[in-house]
């Protein structure tokens, strides 16, 4: 019986706040000395008094609207107390009875629902810095300029099956965080991966940086729990730590229970209360989100709904498929370039649209190439590799520069008789009715012709050579 895996996240992100969550400190902190954006609040300084960063509340109330989560009009703040270098007070303000949203869904590309726990506000802790070239010390130092820093946490309900299905929710979540433009910018999404399996207690792998470190981290672990399972051992709950130079898990410590944390109420901060007018606004100012923009890519180009869901996961993969139709390219060969072979070099080199510089012109002349049927399939994948790679030609100037645009010049004939001459059983095959062989020889003269025939044609004329 195939093993039930059960995956839970907690994703942290940074909002973008000019300001800290509970005080007037700036959060521009580059190139600032440490410790030097600092005041008695976010160094934990006994009698200080917080106050709440009003653009932080407007940021998560629309995340968990975004998440079609329930918005709770009156809500407040908790102290989780633990003991850390980099935490001054020893308590982190954050929600935990009553967060801002709870209780919403979001939708992976195949239409399962995955649902949101919930999402809540806190401050994040202080930097440990390792000084440079002391990797062995035994001292940290600690800058607290990013002590207080707006996070929002945003949990999933256990629904998540596999550690694809993590990544694919990661992406489409940050999708949608993008659109609203609600995150700290050259900031990423820190990830708490849980999992188990048939059942047995959850292992916590702890701040994980990035979506393909997410779903390596949660592989492994995946493998090292039917690994402890097969030999009879127990599955014990606790931490562990993801190495992202050996794509391996350590152990850290036993796992906390809400319990040891202490939550209580913070007295320093009244609940808030957010009314009906105020979450309306907040409405009224949302952007177009993913979904919202898929549908009407279905509807006003005609292009299919699992292309259109693909496009608008990803904010800057949309904008370029518009730019691209509003050019009048064809709607369909842009999709299916985009979402194929742009997204399959991508992904091969661990990339995104934003390591990469794209230029509108150039994919409009590959798709015009793919349009007039004067390039293969195998070349437009070639041309999209060379082009991502950084050569500073576009795909149409390789394909012209290398003759691998489709050439009506070439000795198909010529071409199809050597390779029909070499491989006489493949032929003897064919008419006993293995239909495959056709494919195989379409691609031995594919080859010989790098790509510059149309297999249209060469498929007809085969059939015809082999026939008379």
């Amino acid at each position: 019986m195939e093993d039930k895996v059960i995956i839970g996240l907690e994703i942290h992100a940074y909002l973008n706040t000019n300001s800290k969550l509970f005080c007037s400190c700036p959060t521009k902190t580059e190139n600032t000395i440490p410790n030097s954006q600092t005041c008695p609040q976010c160094l934990g300084h006994p009698g200080s008094k917080p106050v709440l960063n009003e653009k932080a509340t407007e940021l998560t109330t629309k995340i968990g609207l975004a998440l079609d989560c329930k918005i709770n009009k009156e809500f407040f703040f908790s102290r989780k107390t633990y003991f850390y270098p980099d935490l001054a007070s020893n308590y982190q303000i954050t929600q935990y009875e009553i967060p801002v949203a709870e209780k919403g869904k979001l939708m992976l590309l195949d239409g399962k629902k995955i649902g949101i726990t919930r999402v809540h506000m806190e401050n994040d802790p202080a930097a440990l810095v390792h000084p440079q070239g002391m990797q062995n010390s035994d001292y940290s130092l600690i800058d607290y300029n990013r002590s207080g820093f707006s996070l929002v946490e945003i949990v999933t309900d256990p629904h998540l099956s596999s550690p694809k299905e993590a990544r694919e929710f990661l992406n489409i979540l940050e999708g949608i965080l993008t659109y609203l433009d609600v995150l700290m910018p050259a900031t990423t999404l820190k990830v708490d991966c849980n999992i188990s399996i048939n059942g047995g207690n959850r292992v916590e792998i702890k701040n994980v940086s990035g979506f393909a470190a997410a779903e390596k981290a949660l592989n492994f672990e995946l493998l090292r729990q039917k690994r402890e399972l097969r030999l009879n051992k127990k599955i014990e709950q606790h931490t562990r730590l993801f190495n992202a130079e050996t794509g391996t898990t350590i152990e850290a410590r036993k796992k906390e229970t809400e319990a040891d944390y202490g939550y209580i109420f913070d007295p320093d901060l009244t609940a808030i209360i957010l009314d009906e007018e105020e979450i309306m606004r907040i409405k009224e100012d949302m952007p177009e989100l993913p979904q919202q923009k898929a549908k009407k890519f279905v509807e006003k180009y005609k292009i299919n709904e699992y292309d259109s869901l693909v496009l608008c996961s990803n904010k800057e993969l949309g904008d370029l498929f518009e730019s691209l139709v509003q050019k009048e390219a064809s709607a369909e060969l842009s999709a299916k370039l985009l979402t194929r072979e742009l997204l399959a070099v991508l992904n091969h080199d661990s990339l995104t649209l934003k390591d990469v510089e794209i230029n509108v012109n150039a994919i409009y002349d590959l798709i015009e190439l793919m349009d007039s049927g004067k390039v293969s399939d195998k070349n437009v994948k070639q041309s999209m590799i060379n082009y991502i790679s950084g050569d500073k030609q576009s795909p149409k100037e390789y394909l012209e520069k290398n003759n691998l645009l489709i050439s009506e010049e070439i000795d198909i004939d010529g071409i199809i008789l050597t390779v029909l001459e070499n491989n006489a059983s493949a032929i003897d095959d064919y008419k006993a009715g293995n239909e495959k062989v056709l494919n195989f020889l379409a691609g031995l003269i594919m080859r010989e012709t790098k790509g510059s025939a149309r297999i249209d044609q060469v498929l007809e004329k085969l059939k015809e050579k082999i026939s008379g």
